[in-house]
């Protein structure tokens, strides 16, 4: 017995009784792992508290900030429980990070999760009570098994690193009476099959392409020196490809490790080739592939072509010839994100994630990998995935170019042509998940060699998480989301450290090297968008406008409705008005950069609320200009209009129609279009990783776009519903919470009902005990109809086996309800039936749980209750309709919500569901106004000269007015100065600008001091193109550096840009260089970083 059994019969607690097992069993024999491993079920804890008390923390918040959390600290409202956690946390990362905890300090730390873990499950009612804490319980042996499925890891934003190093516990399956001889016949047999294996009957029985049972091979290490292999399975040629250890559901897969393996070792002594090996108990299956990997998970087995070209792979050599084709990329920043996968890829990882911004070449560096590794005979089948048919058709145009030798197919759901075994194949996303996610699968586990995931931090997730875990594959993920903004379980996914992905080159920096331009932010607002309508402002015929929205509200109310302001909120989402929209317009016409020498507007995208903002923005378009510029030059462009993908192609052109595109999400990404140089946001985005993609789309450089050798340097952005000014006081935006189908509604919230449903008041009611029955039965069915075949379920294995029995029903826990809830519901197949209806039973059921749980509240359910009824109540020529007019009746009638019962909502639900659809089309009305509005400008299109009256005023002005100066440009570009140009210096910040008494009180402690050349490129910063230019040349006498020694050369650039200079001693005893493993990453070539150093302070050194 030891402390944490309490737990261990709560299946939806393995993982947190996983960690805090393991914390206590190591605790004599390894205390850090100990401290580490409690830190571990602190995170468990801290997420599965937030989800049973629905608290929503910020998206990347770490544990430190998620233990702050005002509703978090709410709901515990314990100062010793909050105190005993953030001594596990800190105790956690000091055991990471130093490498050290006493053992004293690991028992302290696990006491402390001990007393945490009991005092909030008892405290939600998971568990009645808890006993102290017994030190003599704590095992004095080794501790449990542990591999490496999965870390946690510590959010940097406590100056912490990912737990790479060390491995996290087994999670055991959910118990289970199943035999293993059961096992094998429900689960691994059919595994078999789905991947083209006969399993033969007859034991001992060896035929090529069959998977034999019970093989015999001498030499065991047992008592009768043999031993039987569950399966092996054979080639055309005889020889074994695969050896699987099996054991039945019970039992961790990995007690058949070592046996897996010595079985191995028996066949490639008598064969002499090593077969691939799997160990399994059924849900959970493990491979050791013979490549030097760390044994995986994964969920089906592999065909016998898989296995072949898998150990063909065992003779490949290290990725030697990284050279890159100009032709393809030929960019410094793309050269060495490749070389960083291939480093990667040597170094025995699997994945790699690549940030890049917006139209920096993901798609070509994609390319050039996949060129590289093919040649290096390390693949030979890529998948490509991406959101869109569009960016998959792009992508597709680019590979064909580039390897121009290779097969190359798009495929897509209604494709006649498409060609299966191509070499390279393209797909979305939602395409490809219906190649993975069904019964019968056209590719198999090993079909693809290296999967490239576009836009991975929005991908690897959710509903499309299958399609990695069913391919066997190496995974390049590529993402232009920010470093900052990517999700930690992204970087996780990716195994690489949070914000430390394989390679990245983000804006800022494509910007600074001239491979990208920067926006220009334009404030702009009306008065209406900020202040909405007051309507005592108004003249008599605009309040005539109005009085008619009143009119509307007071006969949808079936009561007087006064007079009213209208909110900002409600304006371009209920109220609609045209001189607003002129305004935006007419600004764009006369401030946005135009073309043809000033005769026409750029390339521009508007971004509208809605279909009918957007279609207004068109109509007052072409009311004000079609004559013109004829009514092809402005175009909405969205979901409802037919053939869209030729408008935006035509966008796309430099030469066609339209020059202005207003879009309703979807131009938000994955658009190329460089000749874009006006965005106008008339919108409003709360989303940071969308609003910055909505910016990428005008960042690409186009060349000759306003005559010849008169590139585009720039693009506007007209922000008229302060998005700028919103992300600078939320630099993070909104958090998000994950969005669900109404298919996963439903399910949650029968599973809610049926909870609260098994209470004794509602157990002794005749009607609720039998709605309570009714709804398990709606899950269980829903849960029972889960295809085995499909890999998502699989994912899942444990716990749908567990639901699929109907004894598990009988009485639900609060932790079951989390599993159904949380694992279960996002694999319930859609449902097609009436969209309508379903909505109305969430309605209702949202209701019927207020009743069974006080702490939810229907208040505004119960409203849209009373005004479908109204609405049906005026469709009584439908004979449906009037059937059901006294159940109508019965929901407009006051007593209804005076006396509200379960009986009556259900009855309501019931008889009035396959009504709703008659509503469809009866939304609410809108209105289109024309009232006057004013525009309050924010913001100059750009700063320009003005006299400063403070001493850092002048000399910004200054350096902004003469920065193409001779001086200034070899500050810049680093080349050398004289003597001459530091008295110069001196004599314009000294004597022009100021006297020598403000510049010294100006540059205050800073480093520079008297160096008036240190400060000027502290403020200017040096540009980066030239500095790439000298670090390349720097490279190319010392072609042998890898990526992570280049990157220490570039941190020096980026100091040198903030600061000024850079000497030997900053290299040697400043941060962060001082905390750099110089000596390891360089070894011999030490003296470069000298050199380097050298050249970048000389060049200012008079």
């Amino acid at each position: 017995m030891k402390n944490f059994d309490f737990l261990k019969e709560i299946p939806a607690l393995s993982r947190l009784y996983s960690f805090c097992n393991a914390a206590e069993e190591g605790l004599n024999s390894d205390p850090i792992t100990s401290a580490i491993n409690s830190r571990r079920a602190l995170e468990n804890l801290v997420e599965v508290t937030a989800y049973l008390k629905d608290i929503v923390f910020a998206r990347r918040a770490n544990l430190l900030t998620k233990l702050k959390d005002e509703d978090f600290v709410d709901f515990i409202d314990d100062e010793g429980t909050l105190s005993a956690m953030h001594y596990v946390r800190m105790a956690g990362n000091v055991a990471v990070h130093q490498n050290r905890a006493t053992k004293a300090e690991a028992l302290l730390s696990l006491e402390n999760i001990y007393n945490a873990v009991g005092f909030v499950f008892s405290k939600i009612g998971v568990i009645a009570s808890y006993p102290n804490f017994d030190k003599n319980l704590i095992p004095q042996g080794p501790p449990a098994a542990i591999n490496t499925d999965s870390t946690t890891a510590i959010s940097p934003g406590e100056r912490e690193t990912p737990i790479a190093h060390t491995p996290a516990v087994t999670i055991l399956p959910h118990s289970s009476s199943i035999s293993e001889a059961e096992t094998r016949k429900l689960y691994i047999d059919m595994m078999l099959r789905e991947a083209g294996w006969d399993v033969l009957d007859e034991e001992n029985d060896i035929q090529p392409l069959k998977a034999g049972i019970e093989i015999e091979l001498p030499g065991m290490p047992n008592a009768s020196g043999v031993g039987y292999a569950d399966y092996v399975l054979f080639g055309a040629n005889g020889l074994p490809l695969a050896v699987i250890e099996a054991k039945k559901t019970a039992v961790d897969p990995s007690v058949g490790k070592q046996q897996a393996i010595l079985y191995a070792d028996l066949l490639e002594k008598k064969y002499g080739r090593r077969p691939v090996i799997y160990y399994t108990n059924g849900l959970t299956t493990h491979i050791i592939d013979g490549l030097g990997y760390p044994y995986r998970k994964i969920f089906a087995f592999h065909t016998a072509d898989d296995l072949e070209r898998l150990i063909q792979k065992r003779s490949r050599g290290r990725i030697n010839d990284v050279t890159v084709k100009n032709e393809i990329t030929n960019r410094e920043y793309q050269k060495r994100a490749i070389k960083s996968v291939c480093e990667s890829f040597n170094n025995n990882k699997r994945k790699a994630l690549l940030v890049m911004a917006t139209g920096t070449g993901k798609t070509r560096v994609a390319i050039s990998l996949s060129e590289v590794l093919m040649r290096n005979r390390w693949i030979k089948n890529v998948l490509f995935l991406a959101d869109r048919t569009a960016l998959v058709n792009q992508a597709k145009k680019n590979f064909v170019k580039f390897l121009p030798g290779e097969t190359v197919t798009a495929i897509s759901d209604n494709s006649d042509t498409r060609s299966l075994d191509s070499r390279i194949t393209l797909s979305t996303y939602q395409t490809m998940i219906n190649f993975v996610d069904t019964e019968h699968r056209d590719f198999s586990v090993g079909r693809f060699d290296l999967i490239f995931v576009d836009e991975a931090h929005r991908s690897i997730f959710g509903k499309y998480r299958a399609i990695f875990s069913y391919f066997d594959s190496l995974v390049v993920g590529l993402t232009a989301t920010p470093r900052d903004e990517i999700a930690r379980n992204t970087y996780e996914f990716f195994e690489v450290e949070s914000g430390e992905p394989t390679s990245h080159y983000e804006y800022e920096e494509a910007v600074a090297d001239g491979f990208l331009v920067p926006y220009i932010p334009i404030k702009r607002g009306t008065y209406i968008l900020e202040n909405g309508i007051k309507y005592k402002d108004l003249s008599e015929e605009e309040k005539e406008q109005l009085e008619k929205v009143f009119d509307y509200e007071a006969e949808e109310s079936g009561s007087e409705y006064p007079e009213r302001n209208i909110d900002e909120s409600e304006i371009f989402r209920y109220i609609f008005n045209i001189n607003t929209v002129d305004k935006v317009l007419q600004d764009l016409m006369e401030n946005g950069q135009k073309v043809s020498g000033g005769e026409k507007i750029g390339k521009t995208i508007i971004f509208a609320y809605n279909h009918k903002h957007a279609q207004l923005i068109v109509d007052r378009f072409n009311e004000l200009y079609a004559g013109t510029y004829g009514t092809d030059f402005c175009a909405l462009i969205d979901n409802t209009v037919n053939y869209g993908q030729t408008l935006i192609d035509n966008f796309g052109e430099r030469s066609r129609f339209p020059q202005i595109a207003v879009s309703v999400d979807m131009l938000d990404t994955g658009v190329d279009v460089p000749d874009i140089l006006n965005l106008v946001f008339f919108k409003i985005v709360k989303s940071k990783i969308k609003f910055e993609q909505m910016l990428g789309r005008g960042t690409r450089k186009s060349e000759d776009i306003f005559g010849p050798r008169m590139d585009k340097q720039k693009f506007y952005v007209f922000d008229w519903c302060r998005n700028f000014e919103f992300f600078d006081i939320n630099p993070n935006g909104e958090a998000e919470r994950p969005s669900k189908s109404l298919t996963e509604s439903l399910f949650d919230l029968r599973a809610d009902l049926a909870y609260g449903l098994q209470a004794y008041e509602y157990q002794s009611d005749e009607f609720a005990k039998s709605l309570h029955d009714e709804i398990k039965a709606t899950l269980f069915k829903q849960v029972s109809s889960l295809s085995d075949a499909f890999i998502s379920v699989r994912e899942k294995w444990d716990t749908v086996s567990k639901f699929k029995n109907k004894d598990n029903w009988q009485a639900l826990s609060i932790l079951d309800i989390y599993s159904l809830k949380h694992d279960i519901s996002p694999l319930v197949a859609r449902s097609v039936n009436d969209e309508y209806a379903q909505r109305f039973d969430a309605l209702n059921l949202m209701i019927e749980l207020s009743l069974v749980d006080p702490q939810v509240r229907s208040s505004r359910q119960q409203s849209k209750l009373i005004t479908i009824a109204r609405d049906l109540r005026d469709l009584a020529s439908i004979p449906q309709v009037l059937e059901r007019m006294d159940v109508i009746n019965e929901v407009l009638s006051p007593s209804f919500l005076e006396d509200i019962t379960l009986k009556r909502v259900e009855r309501v639900r019931i008889q009035l569901r396959d009504l709703v659809k008659y509503l469809a089309g009866n939304r609410r009305k809108t209105f289109t106004i024309d009232i006057e509005d004013t525009v309050t400008e924010g913001g100059e299109i750009e700063d320009t000269f003005r006299m400063s009256h403070t001493y850092g005023e002048r000399v910004m002005d200054y350096l902004m007015a003469n920065i193409n100066s001779p001086v200034l440009q070899k500050i810049q570009n680093l080349e050398k100065i004289t003597g001459d140009d530091i008295s110069e210096l001196q004599r314009i910040l000294w004597e022009e600008l100021g006297s020598r008494e403000e510049y010294n009180a100006f540059v205050g402690h800073r480093e520079c001091g008297n160096h008036v050349a240190v400060f000027i490129r502290s403020m200017i910063g040096i540009d980066r193109k030239a500095a790439m230019e000298k670090f390349s040349s720097f490279l190319d006498e010392t072609t042998t550096l890898t990526s992570e020694q280049e990157e220490y050369l570039k941190d020096i650039i980026t100091y040198v840009c903030q600061n000024g200079d850079i000497t030997g001693e900053i290299i040697t005893n400043r941060a962060p260089f001082s905390e750099y493993n110089w000596a390891e990453v360089y070894g011999s070539k030490m003296q470069y970083i000298g050199q380097f150093v050298r050249i970048i302070h000389q060049a200012i050194a008079a």
